[in-house]
């Protein structure tokens, strides 16, 4: 066990493996909780498409689904799974997508047998009707003239112009429309390959029993190619500014900035960097926007990192009058960490938060499971102790330097969805230096 600024931290008993098909198997036994939760991480998203092929992930992610060579209905696929005490859930991401299913210990073993006739023998068949399903899911980010209005959606669009980092995870209706059996069946192939893949059991179980059960029915997996994202472009986007006009009583607003990934040495300093602006209701975002301003109801600001890049992000949604100030508001927070770095008293209390957070997951199968099988489908740390290390070493004077780095206002990206007039936009675009 190690300690860390004072919190104790225990180190996750896990067994790694990989099977001959290069499938890597992560074990976490941890006997006090009283359920299991075995995940399974592919490198499948929409980072891995084109613009013919986007939406085609979270299509396929949806279509496993509807039915299997044993169980050929949705209703039926459900049932048994279900039956064992659990739920799928399954999620698309830009970069992988994950399945989760959380069991009682006495069926976590049925219940990774069934997992695998998921991954690996679904029917892929009569697509008509969960292509209706995603219709809906994509037309809630769309307004009456089928312009995109999701603020996350926009914003990466313009981060990332004619790049799959741009592209929204569900993609265009005309991809779905056009999308038919045979093109999921060679996406399945092509991602859905032992060597892009991690499974990770963590909670009550046998590890001797369920790593037999694992060889047994993910083995057979094909090894596949190893699947490399597309690669960032060096040159910045040229746009800095945009607006989408929706109707609505409030403006949501991004301020957006290029950053390293999550294989960066700077990646714990961002880390630290997001906790000490929104971890919280006494940290400086939400004080300074919400509780001083009366801005916002909420704000936030947060760092999304990629492999190879990252994006670090303000944002609320605001009263299309007070847009001009939200954005001056921000700048000035960024402002007051380029001059001064933050105090030792609000560093450490981010990472003591940090650390108590990492000394939880332990508490939680799927958080435990996201933690170390996420952490090896991309090749970083799978302990909690170097994660810890990391984070310890960060100071203020570090946290300064990313900031004067990387949150410079000359590298803005604002993005607005909301009902502007000309004024506010000349505002809001005078302040972007757009």
């Amino acid at each position: 066990m190690a300690a860390v600024n004072g919190v104790n931290l225990p180190e996750l008993p896990t067994e790694s493996s990989t099977l001959g098909n290069r499938l890597r198997v992560r074990l976490v036994p941890l006997p006090h909780l009283q359920s299991a939760t075995v995940s399974f991480f592919v490198r499948v998203g929409s980072r891995y498409e084109t613009a013919q092929t986007n939406g085609l992930s979270h299509f396929l992610e949806h279509m496993l689904y509807r039915g299997t060579e044993a169980h050929p209905a949705a209703h039926e696929l459900s049932l048994a799974i279900e039956r064992l005490g659990g739920t799928l859930d399954a999620a698309t991401h830009v970069d992988f997508t994950s399945y989760d299913l959380t069991l009682p210990t006495e069926t976590i073993v049925m219940g990774t047998a069934l997992l695998a006739e998921v991954l690996r023998h679904p029917l892929l068949t009569e697509l008509t009707t969960e292509k209706q399903i995603i219709r809906e899911e994509i037309l809630e980010d769309l307004n009456e003239e089928g312009k995109q209005i999701d603020i996350d959606n926009v914003s990466r669009q313009l981060l990332y112009p004619d790049h799959p980092l741009g592209f929204s995870i569900a993609g265009p209706l005309d991809n779905l429309d056009r999308f038919e059996s045979g093109d999921l069946r060679r996406h399945h192939i092509e991602h859905y390959a032992a060597r892009n893949s991690v499974i990770c059991v963590a909670g009550a179980f046998d590890p001797q029993e369920l790593g037999a059960t694992i060889r047994s029915h993910f083995d057979g997996m094909p090894a596949g190619a190893s699947i490399e994202p597309h690669a960032v472009p060096h040159d910045i986007a040229p746009r800095r500014f945009s607006y989408v006009h929706e109707h609505g009583s409030q403006t949501d607003v991004r301020l957006s900035f290029h950053t390293p990934g999550v294989s960066s040495p700077e990646a714990p300093t961002l880390l630290l960097l997001a906790r000490v602006l929104d971890d919280g209701l006494s940290t400086r975002v939400h004080h300074t926007i919400c509780e001083e301003r009366g801005l916002a109801y909420d704000a936030f600001a947060g760092n999304d990192a990629f492999e190879d890049c990252g994006v670090f992000d303000f944002g609320a949604s605001v009263e299309h009058s007070k847009t001009p100030l939200l954005v001056e508001t921000v700048f000035e927070l960024i402002d007051e960490l380029r001059r001064n770095p933050p105090t030792e008293e609000e560093v450490d209390k981010a990472r003591r938060r940090y650390l108590w957070d990492l000394q939880t997951v332990r508490d939680d199968p799927e958080g435990t499971a996201h933690f170390v099988g996420g952490s090896a489908l991309f090749g970083l740390p799978e302990r909690i102790g170097t994660m810890a290390e990391q984070v310890a070493t960060v100071s203020p004077d570090d946290i300064q330097r990313v900031v004067q780095r990387y949150l410079e206002p000359s590298g803005t990206y604002v993005t607005c969805v909301g009902v502007l007039n000309d004024a506010l936009l000349s505002d809001v675009r005078g302040l972007a230096g757009a």
